[in-house]
């Protein structure tokens, strides 16, 4: 094996803080230590100072308990501009959580268990789905199940029959008059007027109606038109794309099991900013069910749909094992909605997918990837995507997240665009998140309340808002006015670490000391595990105490503050002999800050 010659920095600088961050998808003997870590935990590139890491922020507290331990939550923008968030409950009731009042509302209850709820905008309101309860819309104030008037322009010979009742001649083998439901009917005097279906009896040909009470006129009228009024089946996901809305078949969301029979049907809206228009109709030709488009043939393959994006003006829908590009936007007209390209590459969980800058990522089985990459990748060879370096990790939490129903629930990811975080959840362990800023692009890991959290709500006031248990938390980097700046998640410790790669100098080293390079810090004690030869079983810890005092790059106001040109580098001895390599990896449990790493230098020849 070959360990990692630095080589590039004076001084024998060991690293900068790695431009790349994290990477477990190489051998720790292979990784450029300026480029790359083996791990890093809670901990970022500093976006103020370029070349150093910085301890993530903490969490504050937001409000009292939720009534219930948290599930998942939602961001909702009302008419006058304010910002509420909506809270999934483990009871599966649907809460309002009102900061200026410090309360939770009921919105809806007895949503099912079952179900994986979702939502997407639509009409400034959201449009809520989980696969088994009808699909509802919440405008901010009231909560409505999507549905509408049906125009039944394949019946005929409407006739008045009394001041409760109305016959008509149904399509052949058309059941749309069942008891409870509405129907509509326009009389030629009477005008519009509305029923609920109390009996419905079909005699030959001939069906009559009787609705409660008496709401039809008193003597025969002309009827011009019957409509009855059906909502949309549920839908297990919904996207919101070219002003309608897209929708997949219902049904619960398993690990490995199908959904069942309709798993590769696409279902839409008809007509364009309307949430209720799911029905083909309007002419003697129309359908008046469900519009959708089947594209199981186009598959090849036993494959299910999880999800629906869009990317750079194609519709993308992504199955289990391809991912399907349609290009146009009326799938109603013929040539108005056609295939542009199958990719090889499947989706693992609906909420692993997030909409990145001209891109869209998702956890694929075989690591993260992005439809950018994929699209332009044509032959057999292996193209490296964002995800790549990170592919050993993710396998390990793919693994954790197919292993039952309970598991599969925990997947969760977030795009964060104040701080450039796009985070993702798969299991109980350490969050995935990777960095997208001018400093530096990689992958890091947060623990903590990170890790414990069910709800990640990025807020549109540039906040970031996760649920642990019935606790909802801000991240405290200064957007919330309330919580501030703070580097403890509520009061507890965030442990943080930085792992390098094997060193090597080329021969046989003799240590005798460390100097860790800091840009500032707070009282902190790092602990520094040192291993030798590639043997990374055999661990000598040495304790290193750092005091706190000013920046090197002097930040304080004049006469406010003391300048901070003192160096505040510690050393601590540690002598041993490499005859082949070494590896550092340096690891502190914090309640305060800022700390923020530089590098570190390997004392001796």
């Amino acid at each position: 094996m070959v360990a990692t010659r630095p080589g590039i920095f004076e001084g024998g600088l060991l690293t900068l803080f790695p431009r790349q961050l994290a990477n477990s998808s190489l051998s720790p003997t292979l990784l450029n230590s300026s480029q790359n870590a083996r791990q890093l935990l809670n901990i970022l590139p500093n976006k103020k100072k370029a070349g150093s890491g910085s301890l993530r922020f903490g969490m504050g507290k937001k409000g009292p308990a939720a009534p219930a331990d948290t599930l998942d939550g939602w961001q909702f923008r009302r008419a006058d501009g304010t910002i509420e968030t909506l809270h999934l409950g483990d009871d599966f009731t649907l809460r309002r959580f009102d900061e200026s009042l410090n309360t939770y509302a009921t919105v809806k209850s007895g949503l099912s268990s079952s179900g994986l709820l979702g939502a997407t905008q639509f009409n400034g309101k959201l449009i809520f789905y989980n696969g088994v309860d009808p699909n509802f819309a919440y405008d901010g104030t009231t909560v409505t199940d999507l549905g509408e008037y049906v125009q039944d322009l394949q019946a005929s010979t409407y006739t008045w029959v009394a001041n409760n009742s109305i016959s008509l001649v149904p399509a052949p083998g058309r059941t749309d008059y069942p008891v409870g439901r509405k129907v509509r009917v326009t009389f030629a005097v009477a005008g519009v007027v509305v029923g609920t279906i109390t009996s419905s009896t079909l005699v030959g040909t001939v069906r009559t109606l009787v609705v409660s009470g008496t709401p039809f006129p008193g003597s025969s009228q002309a009827i011009s038109s019957v409509e009855y009024f059906n909502t949309p089946p549920p839908f297990s996901f919904m996207w919101t794309a070219n002003d309608i809305l897209w929708a997949l078949s219902g049904g619960v969301s398993k690990p490995r099991v199908y959904r069942g029979s309709e798993g590769m049907k696409v279902f839409y809206t008809s007509a364009a900013n309307n949430e209720n228009a799911w029905f083909d109709q309007g002419t003697v030709d129309s359908t008046q069910e469900v519009a959708f488009l089947n594209i199981q043939n186009k598959a090849g393959v036993f494959d299910e749909l999880l999800a629906i994006s869009d990317f750079n003006g194609a519709m993308v829908f992504h199955g289990r094992l391809k991912t399907y590009l349609y290009q146009g936007y009326d799938p109603s007209q013929i040539g108005g909605f056609i295939p542009l390209k199958t990719l090889e590459i499947g989706l693992v969980h609906q909420k692993l997918v997030q909409k990145m800058p001209n891109d869209v990522a998702f956890v694929s089985p075989y690591g993260l990837r992005t439809l950018s990459v994929q699209v332009q990748t044509d032959g057999v060879e292996v193209t490296a995507d964002i995800g790549s370096n990170q592919d050993s990790e993710f396998g390990r939490k793919i693994a954790a997240l197919m292993v039952d129903d309970t598991s599969y629930r925990l997947a969760r990811s977030f795009n964060y665009p104040r701080d450039g975080l796009f985070g993702y959840k798969l299991d109980d362990d350490n969050l995935m998140v990777y960095v997208l800023n001018d400093k530096a692009k990689g992958w890091t890991q947060f623990a903590g309340y990170f890790a414990d959290a069910n709800a990640f709500i990025p807020l549109g006031d540039g906040r970031l808002m996760i649920m642990c248990a019935d606790q909802a938390y801000c991240y405290a980097n200064g957007t919330d006015p309330l919580v501030g700046e703070d580097y403890s998640d509520d009061g507890n410790a965030i442990n943080a670490l930085w792992w390098v790669p094997w060193q090597s100098r080329g021969g046989r080293w003799g240590n005798r000391a460390w100097e860790i390079l800091l840009e500032d810090t707070a009282n902190i004690t790092f602990n520094l595990d040192r291993m030798v030869d590639f043997n990374e079983q055999n661990v000598v810890t040495t304790q290193v105490v750092a005091a706190g005092g000013g920046s090197q790059w002097d930040e304080a106001q004049w006469d406010e503050d003391g300048w901070g040109a003192g160096t505040m580098n510690p050393v601590v001895s540690d002598k041993f002999l490499a005859d082949k390599a070494f590896s550092v990896r340096i690891s502190f449990s914090a309640t305060s800050g800022p700390i923020n790493l530089l590098g570190f230098r390997p004392i001796g020849r």
